[in-house]
C-alpha cells in the first residue's frame, strides 16, 4: 500500500501501540498550534508521579520542549521519556500538548494523544512521568464564572421560599 501525500486516516502502529506519523504531520500539528502565543503565563506543571513527585516546573515560556536531551527546556531523566518526547505550547486558545514521535508516548487524563489542548487540573503524562497542569489564569477565570452565578442561585432560592410562604398562607 503507498502513502499517498497528506494525511492518511490509517496510521501505522509501532512499538508499544505507538502511532507512526511523518516529520511532514509532525510541522502540520506543530503549524496548527503556531498562533501569535500570549505572554505573561503564571502556570506551571506539578509533579504526580515518584520520581518528579511534589516538584513544579513553571511554563515561563509560550513553548516548551519536555524531553531527555540537553537542549530541551523541561528535562526529565527517565528512561521512558524520548529525548525529544513532546512540545507545550500556548496560544490564544489555552495550552496545548503535542506529542513529538515519542516512543512512549503522550496522555492527557490517561487518553494517549498525538495533539490535545489542555486546561487546568488536567493530568499530562511523558512515557511515565506525570505532571498536573495548574494555570492560576484558568483557574481564576473558572472561578469567577462560577461566583458570577451566586447572587441568581440566592435569588432563586429567596423566590422558591416567598412562594412557598404565600401558598402555606392561603391554605
Amino acid at each position: 500500500m503507498s502513502r499517498e501525500s497528506g494525511r492518511s486516516s490509517h496510521k501505522d502502529q509501532g512499538p508499544q501501540g505507538t502511532q507512526v506519523f511523518s516529520r511532514d504531520e509532525v510541522n502540520q500539528l506543530l503549524q496548527e498550534t503556531s498562533d501569535e502565543p500570549s505572554s505573561g503565563s503564571r502556570a506551571e506543571l506539578t509533579g504526580v508521579s515518584s520520581a518528579v513527585s511534589g516538584q513544579s516546573f513553571a511554563l515561563s515560556t509560550t513553548r516548551l520542549i519536555v524531553g531527555r536531551a540537553d537542549n530541551c527546556d523541561l528535562r526529565l531523566e527517565d528512561s521512558s521519556v524520548s529525548s525529544e518526547h513532546a512540545r507545550l505550547v500556548k496560544d490564544s486558545a489555552g495550552w496545548r500538548v503535542v506529542n513529538l514521535l515519542s516512543t512512549n508516548g503522550t496522555f492527557v487524563n490517561d487518553r494517549k494523544i498525538s495533539s490535545s489542548g489542555i486546561s487546568n487540573g488536567d493530568r499530562i503524562r511523558f512515557g511515565r512521568v506525570e505532571f498536573r497542569l495548574y494555570d492560576p489564569d484558568e483557574a481564576a477565570s473558572t472561578e469567577s464564572g462560577k461566583s458570577s452565578w451566586l447572587p441568581w442561585v440566592a435569588v432563586a432560592v429567596a423566590v422558591a421560599a416567598v412562594a412557598a410562604a404565600v401558598v402555606w398562607v392561603i391554605q
